[in-house]
């Protein structure tokens, strides 16, 4: 996730820098920042509350195939797909705002890595020239070489002179001491809170603000699943239920979580901290706005809507796919049901043709399916693997 890390974290510099800019503190630029980034993704937030809704409603539909289909799973794999592509459900969509908002996340790391450059705007050049001189001071150290502008800001505040007298400019030193990167005046969000517990620390209210956030992060995180959760349950308790198992993973992801923010410095929980708290204020005003009766309204309207319009893209597709694929095998199944002039096989009729025994037939029926979905498969970019029973 390097690359991808590095390329979101210059993305959101951009937007961190002018905050920062503005209030003269890291602790609440991060906060601001927060919010700016949930309102930009408050549209895929919205469309997900809808497709919630959508699903409380089909999935009775759903329930049906389930009990219909119930020993042919190949055809009901085929059946859902096909009402999917009917009522313009795609399942995959609820997933977006959270892939999103992990990609703002692996960003995050790297503006809260690169605080020098991202955010007080040093140079790639001047930064050479600073790991240099800072370089000697960490010697040993592993975690120098993946947050070195964490350990030259360290280094800074605490002896300037020595980057003035090693050719670094006067200018530069004063805007690294100039950067606030203090949460309440008294936490450092460059350091990471496993230092608390290292021999000799000496602690201080910075040590006890250090180990609160991580596990404050933490337990936002459960009160958010907490909440959606009974209103999953409120909205489709059926598939609430289905989902109990899952449930416990939600659960438990946050426990495993808080050991890695340890590690991280302090801004990145402090970060998904903040995000966590507007995101379970934006949950509540969605349930607020968005109940189901207002949603369900809105589904029939865009129905209406698109009712004469072409779908495309992803269900457009699959819908032309499905309804192509059920033709051929309608076709393959009536060319099956005609009798076959092949030597070698059952009883001979009065006309002197013959007639295919159940097993037989069922054999050609699946090889002509095989066929229609393989030619179907290729013509869509795609590789048909028959199942092997």
């Amino acid at each position: 996730m390097g690359f991808i890390s590095e390329l979101i974290g210059s993305i959101l510099g951009f937007i961190m820098w002018p905050v920062y800019s503005l209030v003269k503190n890291y602790g609440i630029a991060i906060a601001i920042f927060t919010v700016i980034m949930r309102i930009l993704l408050f549209p895929l937030s919205v469309k997900q509350q809808k497709m919630v809704a959508a699903n409380a409603a089909f999935a009775p539909k759903l329930e049906s195939l389930k009990k219909k289909y119930a020993n042919n799973p190949t055809k009901l794999q085929e059946e859902q797909m096909k009402l999917y592509a009917e009522e313009n459900i795609n399942p995959m969509s609820s997933c977006l705002p959270m892939f999103l908002q992990m990609f703002v996340l692996f960003g995050m790391i790297d503006v809260v890595y690169k605080p020098l450059t991202h955010v007080v705007r040093i140079g790639k050049d001047t930064m050479e020239a600073l790991k240099n001189v800072a370089a000697p001071l960490f010697e040993g150290n592993s975690s120098f070489r993946s947050r070195p502008e964490l350990f030259i800001l360290q280094s800074v505040k605490e002896n300037p002179s020595l980057f003035t007298d090693n050719g670094i400019g006067a200018d530069v030193v004063q805007k690294i001491l100039d950067f606030d990167n203090m949460l309440f005046g008294f936490i450092d969000l460059g350091v990471s809170p496993n230092t608390v517990f290292q021999e000799g620390h000496v602690w201080t209210a910075a040590s006890v603000g250090l180990l609160m956030i991580p596990l404050l992060s933490g337990l936002v995180q459960i009160c958010t699943t907490l909440y959606n959760n009974r209103k999953q349950k409120k909205l489709n308790p059926e598939a609430a239920a289905q989902m109990g198992s899952m449930n416990i993973i939600f659960y438990v992801l946050p426990i495993f979580y808080v050991p890695l923010y340890f590690s991280l410095p302090a801004g990145i929980s402090f970060y998904w901290t903040c995000s966590s708290l507007v995101g379970i204020v934006q949950m509540i005003v969605l349930h607020k706005i968005y109940t189901p009766e207002y949603v369900q309204k809105l589904i029939e309207k865009d129905k209406l809507k698109n009712k004469n319009k072409k779908r495309s893209g992803f269900m457009e597709k699959y819908n032309e796919m499905l309804q192509e694929q059920l033709r051929q095998q309608n076709e393959a199944n009536n060319t099956s049901s005609r009798r076959i002039s092949t030597a070698g096989v059952s009883d001979d009729d009065s006309d002197g043709e013959i007639k295919l025994s159940n097993s037989q037939m069922k054999e050609y029926e699946r090889k002509i399916i095989a066929e229609a979905r393989r030619r179907q498969a290729e013509k869509y970019g795609g590789v048909y693997k028959e199942d092997e029973d």
